[in-house]
């Protein structure tokens, strides 16, 4: 059978694992790399062909080619961009670069697939849908699903090739190097044990010969073989004193009285040990709980405090003197301190619970934390206590509240959205229903906004719609809703009305404001508002019967004239 030495063989044991996993880390780091690069170019050329789409509906809807141009050279100038095609809606080529080579299907009745890539190039397409609608009032441009034509980019995929071949040759070259470190370190590891390892064989070969003298080994850095050297040297010793016991009775008596000073020396060293075990213990207790990024506590079966770490005594800004034996509810606010105590209770009956309290910080503050505790038994099995954590969850709830807020208000008015609006409309209705009242839904829409888009730019547009909500909020009851549910199109909620002559002196007044010049960044604009009224129940007994009625008297406003308020009929 053929035999290895222990150099040899560590460094088989130790290389092939590290090789291994140097190479599955390279291949993990490869693969996310690569991935993240494509999926980052995916999207900014997503983003590129819908915003390209966007900006040219104008442009292609009234055949303004030199604005068309316009966009087109702007996207040229971007990072990678190989080429662009504008389409129009017959799938005809209105505006194509240089280097663009799409060859368009004419009779095909589908339109490109929305991505497509290979190894070189990445192709996009998005369709160019109508969204505006003409300023006098008249649809001269086609509905909001039909399409106008579309864009075809072409991204160029070499610097992204360039940076994963970079990337390919960094992971080799890293992987080399790692496996170079780790065999020096494995050489170096197993010399350290071969060599302390042939000095011993040394040593017992002289003992088996008769040298009983102490061995003078070099020191090793390995704990065992460090001890197997003393227990060799150990072992000459007690083989000299063994026939030197032989020689004399006195000797015989002497080597008993060592024998037992030995037991009772060892005895000493097992306590010192097991001492020093459970300071070690300790020790790691105490790291594990200064290591814990939220608040840990441990409690007795009286619920005062024992135990805690630096974050807890951080959050309560008090000494370690005040802070033992206090009561777990001292810690709590005062309305939350019944929830504490069942939470408590519930730990001690159920082993383990989960509770959301207010605790008081040291400057007063109230903040919110998820507290958990766990039961505590002894060897025994007898409850001891319980311990825990807590977890400061202030930023989680204010995300929930923003998030709701997202979900019901609009973004640029801060006005209920249309989902709110539709909920607070069918509480009204079921009010109404039950009470035998009145409500009034009126639809407003503002007239000439669309000049001053076209006029001033969107972020004048914006300034206006926030200002003319503002007064809408104006000339109306906390009860009342003021909603945003388009472009510059609102909803006016009065949920309890004594008349029809209450809803129009409130739409009388919302139009009287709206028709006030405003000032904005230093332009004055004027416009003003179509408003259209509907009545539950006289004029529908449902929200969407309200909504399109209220719909088709604003829609008689704005042919009457505009800047006029009207009823359904």
């Amino acid at each position: 059978m053929k035999r290895y030495g222990i150099e040899r063989q560590t460094l088989l044991l130790a290389l092939f694992p590290i090789l291994v996993m140097a190479i599955l880390l390279a291949s993990y780091f490869i693969s996310t790399r690569f991935s993240g690069l494509e999926h980052a170019l995916l999207e900014r050329s997503q983003l590129l062909a819908r915003q390209l789409a966007s900006s040219s509906e104008y442009a292609v809807f009234s055949g303004n080619t030199i604005l068309l141009k316009q966009n087109v050279d702007a996207a040229l100038t971007l990072q990678d961009v190989k080429s662009i095609t504008i389409l129009d809606d017959k799938f005809k080529p209105m505006l194509a670069t240089a280097d663009s080579n799409i060859q368009p299907d004419l009779k095909s009745a589908a339109p490109f697939a929305p991505v497509y890539q290979d190894s070189e190039i990445l192709r996009l397409y998005a369709p160019i849908l109508a969204t505006q609608v003409n300023l006098e009032g008249v649809d001269a441009a086609p509905s909001t699903a039909e399409q106008l034509g579309s864009v075809i980019i072409e991204i160029s995929k070499k610097r992204l090739n360039q940076q994963e071949e970079e990337i390919l040759l960094l992971s080799l070259m890293s992987t080399l190097l790692v496996f170079a470190i780790a065999m020096a370190l494995a050489f170096r590891t197993a010399r350290s044990i071969n060599k302390p390892v042939l000095q011993m064989h040394q040593a017992i070969r002289r003992i088996a010969a008769g040298d009983l003298e102490a061995n003078d080994f070099e020191q090793s850095n390995i704990y065992e073989l460090h001890e197997l050297m003393n227990g060799i040297n150990e072992m000459s010793r007690q083989l000299l004193r063994d026939r030197e016991m032989l020689e004399s009775r006195i000797i015989q008596a002497t080597v008993g009285l060592r024998e037992k000073n030995e037991v009772i020396a060892h005895a000493s060293e097992e306590r010192e040990l097991l001492n020093e075990n459970l300071a070690k213990v300790l020790d790691e207790l105490q790291a594990i709980m200064e290591a814990n990024p939220d608040i840990l506590y441990v409690f007795n079966t009286q619920n005062v405090l024992v135990q805690w770490n630096s974050n807890f005594a951080k959050f309560f800004g008090l000494p370690a003197e005040k802070l033992l034996n206090m009561h777990a509810t001292e810690f709590v606010f005062r309305t939350d301190r019944e929830a504490a105590e069942k939470g408590i209770a519930e730990v001690y009956a159920k082993g383990t619970a989960t509770f959301e309290l207010q605790l008081v910080r040291y400057d007063g503050v109230l903040v919110p934390y998820l507290c958990n505790g766990v039961v505590l038994k002894n060897s025994h099995g007898e409850v001891t206590g319980f311990t825990g954590t807590g977890r400061d969850i202030s930023e989680r709830k204010a995300a929930a509240a923003h998030i709701h807020h997202l979900a019901h208000f609009d973004l640029l008015t801060d006005l209920p959205n249309r989902s709110l609006l539709y909920d607070r409309l069918q509480q009204a209705i079921m009010i109404c229903r039950r009470e035998r009242t009145s409500l009034a839904l009126m639809f407003l829409d503002l007239d000439m906004f669309k000049l001053v888009n076209d006029k001033y730019g969107h972020d004048i547009g914006d300034l206006l719609l926030k200002e003319a909500a503002m007064r809408m909020q104006g000339c109306l009851r906390e009860s009342d809703t003021a909603a945003r549910i388009g472009g510059d199109e609102f909803v006016v909620l009065l949920p309890s009305i004594d008349s029809e002559q209450a809803a129009i002196l409130v739409a009388e007044k919302i139009r009287h404001e709206l028709g006030q010049p405003f000032e904005i960044s230093g332009h004055r604009l004027r416009i003003s508002a179509s408003i259209g009224i509907a009545i539950y129940p006289e004029h529908g007994s449902d929200d969407k019967m309200l909504l399109k009625n209220a719909d088709t008297a604003m829609y008689m406003a704005k042919q009457g004239g505009r800047n006029t308020v009207l009823f359904f009929s």
